[in-house]
């Protein structure tokens, strides 16, 4: 009986894995072909630009920047920073702005208060005060083309679309180890929603430019305060509800990964367990293949922690059940490998890269354990913002 179950937890996980890995190669081989942005037969939208900042200094400005200078008519959106307890000078820099863009910008500083996540706060205090249609997330990190609105505007055009997540491209790939390994693990996400988007799958949205319908955010109650990862939360209620969410990949962000360890494993362990929440408390709504694919994306941290099972094959040896999983696990192995190149050669990281990120997992299964063991013990839940160099080590242009 123990030989039937190890057998079948690794062909389970390996599955799993060889099935997101077809997805991320189908996303990198997506034809981003430029849409029909000039043609003025669509309806310009109107946009609620919301910037959730503390402690944000070194990266509010640049981000300001580019919202400032959208391609966009600026009697159509409007930009609100919502500061929640900032101790450095992110208040006073947004107050410059303001001052310089008084008709664009408006700097709000929230008084202190005790929920998990300050990040839902913020979203759901500027909800309350947004002039417009569309609203737009962007973390003050990420730094959009210029054309992000035209292009919004343009997808909102279809009625049906509820919520629209675009492109994020790491902006400080070669800035250290760790943020070549962290961009590895971000990029293969990405291309996975982007797979996703192709077939008609679950498309998450990812908490950065993203921009989701007013009405229908006020409809759903907006951030759960409570959520570790209240963007992939949202995502799921949206989708049980049957709200379409696009992925856009001419709607471009570039964003920073973390370039220390310790930065790292703080936003790895509030993920993978924001994961573990939602996979926790999924209602019952609308049921359809989108939700069971989300469903998937949700339970990464439980097939992540069963890649362990792999390890326990050694067991069942010599077995038929032995070489049928071993089998699916060196499937499992050779196309992800493969998929790692393919993203390491595309965004140009070295080459060793995609063959230590073989060791790298590993560290992310780790994390993915501590994380459902910070949940199983009901550990405080705790919000803690990454951190940023402020660094932009590739060309963003236009």
């Amino acid at each position: 009986m123990l030989d039937e179950i190890i057998a079948f937890l690794s062909i389970l996980v390996s599955s799993w894995s060889v099935y997101n890995s077809f997805l991320a190669i189908y996303g990198i081989t997506w034809k981003k072909t430029n849409s029909t942005i000039n043609n003025k037969d669509y309806p310009e939208h109107t946009f609620s630009i919301i910037i959730p900042a503390k402690n944000e200094e070194k990266v509010l400005g640049r981000l300001l920047d580019r919202m400032v200078n959208q391609e966009y008519d600026k009697s159509k959106y409007e930009i609100l920073v919502i500061e929640d307890g900032s101790t450095d000078n992110t208040f006073q820099i947004c107050k410059n702005y303001e001052s310089l863009y008084s008709d664009l910008i408006r700097c709000i500083k929230l008084p202190p208060a005790k929920v998990p996540n300050g990040k839902s706060r913020a979203l759901n205090y500027a909800l309350k005060i947004a002039k417009y249609d569309i609203i737009g997330i962007f973390d003050a990190d990420t730094v959009p083309r210029l054309d992000v609105l035209r292009r919004a505007s343009e997808a909102f055009s279809d009625d049906q679309v509820a919520g629209i997540q675009g492109r994020l491209i790491p902006i400080n790939v070669r800035e250290s180890v760790i943020a070549r390994f962290a961009s590895l693990e971000e990029l293969y996400y990405e291309y996975s929603i982007a797979g996703r988007a192709r077939l008609g799958l679950f498309v998450p949205l990812e908490g950065t430019c993203t921009f989701v319908r007013k009405s229908v955010l006020n409809e759903v109650g907006g951030w759960n305060e409570y959520s570790l990862t209240e963007d992939l939360d949202l995502s799921i209620r949206l989708a049980s509800k049957g709200y379409k969410i696009i992925y856009v990949p001419t709607i471009v962000g570039w964003r920073e990964v973390p370039v220390r360890l310790s930065w790292l494993i703080k936003q790895r362990l509030r993920w993978y367990r924001g994961h573990l929440e939602v996979n926790l408390s999924i209602k019952n709504g609308k049921f359809d293949f989108r939700i069971i694919d989300g469903i998937l994306i949700v339970a990464t941290p439980i097939f992540m922690i069963l890649n362990l099972v792999n390890y326990s094959l050694i067991l069942i040896y010599p077995s038929s059940l032995f070489i049928i999983a071993a089998a699916f696990t060196s499937l499992a192995s050779f196309v992800s490998f493969l998929t790692t190149i393919a993203i390491s050669k595309k965004h140009l990281i070295e080459f060793p890269y995609s063959i230590l990120s073989l060791a790298y997992m590993n560290f992310v299964i780790l994390l993915n354990t501590i994380a459902l063991f910070l949940e199983i013990t009901k550990r405080p839940r705790v919000w803690i913002k990454t951190e940023r160099s402020g660094k932009i080590l590739t060309n963003i242009g236009v």
